[in-house]
């Protein structure tokens, strides 16, 4: 991590839970301005409740089994159970992670350098060059950075987004937004960026590498699922089929075949930031495990981290979750956080990284 940092730049914040609730509150009205949101949260239970509706008349089923009336209150009242879910999961997840990613009590650490903003949270320390980062827009709670680059629908895995992320925007908490970090971003931001030199030999990903980190990151994030509820689905077909029941079978059908590229989907696009093809990766691990490319740099203590699959390509690894105490607790699969690196980063000689500013 670059350390030349800006004389007057160094601010420390110290969570409360005022600030907790106000940072809740702040990324639940973003996530209500979100377009992807509403078209999420109203396009799946449309969809849903319509291929429901569409399987009830099947003829295999056979005539008057059910009432017209049975029917649509059957169909309104899965339709409102999915609506319910698709509208309050997503705002429910947000105010957890803000929970997790800045835990009452915690004191992160942000700082300005020429090449750009610096920042250490609980669990990693990040890098953001100025290039990164336009058209800030400062509030009472947030201050909003507008990314440059390709955009995406997929939610930040961090609060705020990693430089690492293919986000829409970075929304720091603004206590942690000093004055004199305040004047650099609105100096610098969206300039092109002090050359920040690479310390060590860069991997450049291509095709292969990046399936391969894909497909490791599918395996940790997804486990058993991946191959149960394919079967699971398929069984329901076969079962649909051999009862005559053909236009059941056919929303069973798309869901089988639409999940695979969802996933896949996701998986793209979780390693597309980091890992971006062409481009030039270093990494290694030592005192902590830090990655460095062109959209910045990031690191993470290894005392957070749970080794969970090592290849002949790959390591995977499991972001532990943060405690009551603020200290590493058992991952659970309520929110989890996966990284992938190249096995070759193992073997990298380790730069001296410091978490002290």
């Amino acid at each position: 991590m670059d350390v030349d940092v800006v004389p007057g730049s160094v601010t420390h914040w110290t969570v409360t839970i005022d600030d907790q609730r106000r940072l809740k509150s702040a990324m639940v009205r973003l996530r209500l301005r979100s377009r992807a949101y509403w078209v999420l949260a109203l396009g799946l239970p449309v969809l849903l409740t319509g291929a429901l509706w569409f399987g009830m008349h099947d003829p295999g089923l056979g005539p008057g089994l059910v009432s017209g009336a049975v029917e649509l209150g059957m169909t309104v009242a899965v339709g409102v159970v999915f609506l319910a879910f698709s509208l309050t999961t997503p705002l429910w997840t947000v105010s957890r992670r803000v929970e997790r990613e800045f835990p009452v009590g915690a004191t992160l650490v942000a700082w300005a350098t020429e090449s750009g903003l610096g920042m250490r949270t609980l669990r990693r320390l990040a890098f953001y060059p100025w290039s990164r980062l336009t058209q800030i827009e400062a509030g009472p709670v947030l201050v909003r950075c507008r990314q440059g680059g390709p955009k995406t629908l997929a939610v930040p895995a961090y609060l705020p987004a990693g430089p690492d992320e293919v986000a829409r925007s970075v929304d720091f908490p603004a206590q942690l937004i000093g004055p004199a970090i305040r004047r650099e971003l609105a100096a610098r931001a969206g300039r092109e960026p002090v050359e920040t030199p690479m310390f060590g030999d860069p991997i450049v990903v291509d095709r292969a590498l990046r399936w391969r980190l894909v497909r490791a990151w599918l395996r940790a994030q997804l486990g058993i699922t991946a191959w149960l509820l394919p079967a699971v689905f398929a069984l329901n077909i076969l079962l649909l089929l051999a009862g005559g029941s053909y236009r059941m079978a056919i929303p069973w059908l798309v869901m089988v075949l639409l999940n695979p590229l969802i996933w896949l989907l996701s998986g793209e696009g979780r390693m597309s930031g980091m890992y971006a093809v062409g481009a030039p990766v270093v990494g290694s691990m030592g005192q902590w495990l830090e990655i460095q490319g062109p959209w910045g740099s990031v690191a993470w203590p290894p005392g957070w981290l749970k080794l969970r699959r090592l290849t002949k390509h790959t390591v995977t690894y499991e972001m532990l979750q943060v405690g009551p105490d603020g200290r590493p607790a058992t991952p659970t699969n309520l929110d989890k956080r996966i990284i992938v690196i190249p096995r070759a980063f193992l073997d990298a000689p380790a730069p001296a990284v410091s978490a002290e500013v």
